[in-house]
């Protein structure tokens, strides 16, 4: 995951929306405070927020859709890690802020909406 375009919001303040892409994708966070310039790798997942429709998915691909809202995108990736609530997408690593079903486990692939992506 490397940073690949910063529109600055506030310099001052340190607030930005980012262009983070994986090689192939690209997607589109808030970034408060950021201290990463452009081609810098990221160095924790991204934080997802306001999370949605979360369900086991039917195939096992990583998809990503941008939706309608500035930061809100559908993905399908695979649970890396049910503890650490993180989600593998292609080569980006996503931390879900969310309350996992009981029938999702290590190793499944599901799809889910999020309303906004941080780094942090």
């Amino acid at each position: 995951m490397k940073i690949k375009k910063i529109d600055w919001l506030s310099k001052e303040a340190l607030e930005a929306e980012v262009v983070v892409t994986d090689g192939e994708s690209e997607i589109i966070c808030f970034a408060h405070p950021l201290n990463y310039k452009v081609d810098s790798n990221l160095e924790e997942p991204i934080n997802c927020f306001e999370v949605a429709e979360l369900v086991k998915a039917d195939k096992e691909v990583y998809t990503i859709e941008k939706l309608d809202g500035h930061f809100e995108y559908r993905f399908t990736g695979q649970l890396v890690d049910r503890q650490l609530e993180t989600v593998k997408v292609g080569q980006f690593l996503i931390e879900l802020d969310t309350d996992w079903p009981g029938d999702i486990e290590n190793g499944d692939f599901v799809s889910f909406i999020s309303k906004r992506l941080d780094i942090i």
